[in-house]
């Protein structure tokens, strides 16, 4: 920005102590505040006859330097006026190397303390973070909540505000220019930013007001994570909701034919032998799961008694391989199940709820893979008396991004999935006691891992 006249006559009408001078410290005009401070019969022509000559060497190298650059750049440095030791100043450069201009403000020790006055209660002990940023967006002082959530922008090289705002995350678009006009015209600005701090995400409402006595400005950081988490649930859950009638809707639809179609196995069960009536029982057991988990959605809005009993898991892992043998010979997909435990592997659950989960896991890892994939099946001991379910695949593998969302509700990576599977396998696992977790490599393939408590053969 070139500094013209009228820009230097904007700038001299500021009640502060500022000077604008040439690169040579010729003065080219000074505030009227500045002007108290001199004798108005005989003003300074140069800056040498304002600063000590201690202060004067800090500013002409900064001016010597400072004419390499291209853009503003601003320095701070500390010294006394001539002729008067007693006033100890701290003086802010702003030099603008296409106009060959520097401005000056000069902030006394009698400021200082005035300043420190009004805003010591409110500023320094405050409970948010907050920050005092000149008229030219760099940082002034901060308090102590400001430096614990982020860090102390005032020690060592003077930062700007938009280079502190570029470390948030900007959900929309975000310009720091109509973000900073706003608040000069309308006294305040805000936007909500998001920050991530240890692997967390925080989110943060940025309020920027304008003192018009100081002509600085005020940044008020409030902390809006725990508002914007509690937003998110209830987005959930008026969705989950939305979603329970709607379920609720089709399974009343849903269980006439399926009636129908148990009405009619029955009929076909005793026409058929051999090998056709061992697929129709096990039809016939899917029809009446089928029939029990469209029950379950009815009843959603009814308090129901959970059917616990203690089963062999090893002995329900071959019944879901035994279903499920028939898509894998027909996907081409290469299906091995590696149990080598004896003994009894006893857990307490519903037994059709946990057969329900595994053919989830299974179904989804056997659609994840092409012809040729390999999908493994290994129960083994666990830590601490549990014992653990690996299903292995060969597929496409997740993102770390998926990973993190793959089990929350209306989050599918496949097309036309309807991302409530995986939060149902969660929720039932987790109402008995396990655990379920996923390690996944994109192109390589995922390992979800099931951890139930094991109840022992004594206990039962």
């Amino acid at each position: 920005m070139v500094l013209k006249s009228t820009d230097i006559n904007k700038f001299l009408e500021s009640s502060l102590f500022k000077i604008i001078i040439n690169h040579n410290g010729e003065i080219l005009g000074m505030t009227k505040a500045f002007k108290s401070l001199v004798k108005e019969n005989d003003l300074p022509k140069y800056i040498s006859e304002i600063f000590d000559e201690r202060l004067l060497v800090q500013i002409e190298n900064i001016l010597v330097h400072s004419s390499f650059q291209q853009i503003t750049v601003q320095e701070r440095v500390k010294g006394c006026l001539k002729d008067d030791c007693d006033k100890h100043v701290s003086c802010y450069i702003i030099y603008q190397p296409r106009s060959e201009k520097a401005i000056i403000t000069i902030k006394m020790d009698e400021q200082t303390k005035t300043l420190s006055q009004l805003y010591e209660s409110a500023f320094q002990t405050a409970k948010i973070p907050m920050a005092l940023v000149n008229e030219w967006g760099f940082f002034v002082s901060v308090n102590e909540e400001f430096n614990k959530t982020f860090f102390d922008p005032t020690r060592g090289t003077s930062i700007h505000l938009k280079s502190f705002l570029e470390n948030f995350h900007h959900d929309e678009e975000f310009c720091y220019t109509e973000y900073v006009v706003q608040a000069k015209n309308e006294g305040v600005a805000q936007r909500k930013l998001s920050y991530q701090k240890n692997g967390d995400i925080q989110y943060f409402n940025l309020l920027l007001e304008v003192d018009s006595a100081t002509e600085m400005f005020i940044l008020r950081v409030l902390d809006m994570t725990e508002q914007e988490h509690m937003l998110q649930l209830l987005a959930h859950s008026d969705q989950l909701s939305t979603t329970g009638e709607i379920a609720a809707s089709i399974a009343h639809e849903v269980r006439n034919p399926m009636t129908t179609l148990h009405g009619f196995l029955q009929l076909l069960e005793h026409e058929v032998t051999g090998s056709a009536h061992k697929y129709v029982t096990v039809i016939q057991g899917e029809v009446k799961r089928m029939n029990e988990i469209l029950n379950e959605m009815l009843a959603l809005s009814k308090p129901r008694v959970d059917e616990v009993t203690v089963f062999s898991l090893t002995v329900l892992m071959e019944e879901v391989l035994l279903l499920l043998q028939p898509k894998a010979l027909l996907d081409q997909i290469n299906l091995f199940n590696e149990n080598f435990i004896t003994e009894p592997i006893l857990i307490k659950a519903n037994p059709n709820r946990v057969k329900q989960i595994l053919v989830n896991l299974l179904k989804n890892a056997m659609e994840a893979m092409g012809p040729k994939g390999t999908l493994t099946v290994h129960v083994c001991e666990g830590e601490q008396q549990n014992v653990d379910i690996l299903i292995s695949d060969t597929g496409t593998g997740m993102s770390e991004e998926m990973m993190e969302k793959i089990f929350l509700p209306f989050v599918s990576g496949k097309a036309g999935g309807t991302g409530l599977g995986l939060p149902f396998v969660k929720k039932t696992v987790t109402e008995y006691g396990g655990s379920i977790a996923v390690s996944s490599e994109e192109g390589v393939g995922s390992v979800f891992k099931l951890t139930f408590p094991r109840v022992s053969v004594v206990g039962t």
